[in-house]
């Protein structure tokens, strides 16, 4: 992937049109999945932009069961790197690519819901998934729990997006206010767990 090609995905990914993004895909032919790869890897290791429109183009391409295991496994790869990237660097090197503002934000929700954070972190499309695997690098969480709330996180988040994006085709629009919605029903899952419903908030 050329610089230019890099500079024209992140155009489209700023645009957040699914249907631009999945010709632009399509236009490397058989290495189309691995362009999705890299272009998910690139966006999640520099995190200001939208992630879900990827996922959304991936089974556009592909339909909801392989687009969905593109996308699962392009997740999964972006956050080992910021991850590995955070233990490398340490807290320093990591405040040079995410705002400290924004990293002490994730700093102090971690701290109260420890894994919880990082699985709601992959699961609520308005909290940056990549700044919580940038945050739990900096952190005592090991490897081992980290992949396995950011995969559960991940799971539920693919499925639907690579449903509605299977079905899109021509409703790019239509798509992403019906993401917007269903973001409401993790944030009320949040919203039980800051107020401490005693049943739900129990550790």
């Amino acid at each position: 992937m050329t610089m230019e090609g890099l500079r024209t995905a992140w155009a489209l990914l700023w645009e957040s049109d699914p249907d631009r993004i999945r010709a632009w895909i399509v236009g490397f032919g058989v290495w189309a999945p691995l362009a999705s790869t890299a272009l998910q890897t690139a966006s999640s290791l520099i995190p200001v932009l939208p992630g879900f429109v990827l996922a959304i183009a991936n089974a556009m391409i592909y339909g909801a069961v392989l687009g969905g295991a593109l996308t699962f496994s392009s997740a999964l790869l972006a956050a080992v790197c910021c991850f590995g990237l955070a233990r490398s660097l340490g807290r320093p090197g990591v405040e040079r690519i995410v705002s400290t503002e924004s990293l002490v934000r994730v700093d102090a929700f971690m701290e109260r819901r420890g894994m919880l954070a990082v699985f709601l972190g992959r699961l609520i499309p308005f909290i940056n998934p990549d700044i919580v695997s940038y945050a739990a690098g900096v952190t005592a969480v090991r490897w081992g729990p980290f992949l396995v709330a950011m995969s559960a996180g991940s799971l539920p988040a693919t499925v639907f997006y690579s449903v509605v994006g299977a079905a899109a085709s021509e409703r790019s629009g239509a798509v992403v206010l019906m993401v917007m919605l269903a973001a409401l029903v993790p944030l009320g899952i949040l919203w039980l767990f800051r107020h401490r419903i005693p049943w739900l908030s129990r550790r």
